[in-house]
């Protein structure tokens, strides 16, 4: 069980584990049978706020990581797909220019297993990412960088499963 189930769910593991507990409570409570259903109702809905500041706070923490690596990938846009039509030798700055892209998609490779990414948008990203690879001097820049393992376990395999 991970926590996007439980974000999803809450409200019925909530209703049946705070109902077990308040039922229990009541006919094993003995004399503070109704202190401890008190309890379980009280903890049932800590449970319930608790949860869903979690799912405001990862939904806050998602709309900032996007909207970074979109606006970083905003700058990178323009110059990387002029590379990709021209398909020509690159300078060492347009070299560096592919690496920091390179990089960008590492990043977010790295929030995505760490599960802040959405996998929609991952996937997404995953299929602009092969848009690149497979043009020159992209596919030629991977392959020299990706032996430095420099991007958090992000490889070719990892992109194509992404983007299926």
């Amino acid at each position: 069980m991970n926590r996007h189930f439980i974000f999803r769910h809450y409200w019925w593991i909530a209703l049946l584990v705070g109902g077990l507990l308040a039922t229990a409570a009541f006919f094993f409570g003995g004399n503070d049978s109704v202190g401890l259903v008190g309890s379980s109702i009280a903890g049932t809905l800590g449970f319930c706020y608790f949860v869903q500041q979690q799912k405001l706070a990862e939904t806050q923490l998602f709309h900032q990581l996007f909207t970074q690596f979109n606006a970083r990938y905003d700058e990178l846009n323009g110059p990387l797909a002029e590379m990709a039509i021209q398909g020509v030798e690159i300078t060492q700055e347009q070299r560096s220019l592919i690496v920091d892209y390179f990089n960008l998609c590492a990043e977010e490779f790295l929030f995505y297993q760490e599960g802040y990414i959405h996998r929609h948008v991952w996937r997404s990203w995953c299929r602009g990412m092969m848009w690149y690879l497979k043009r020159h001097p992209f596919e030629e820049v991977w392959n020299d960088e990706v032996k430095t393992e420099s991007f958090y376990g992000l490889t070719l395999d990892v992109i194509r499963k992404g983007a299926v």
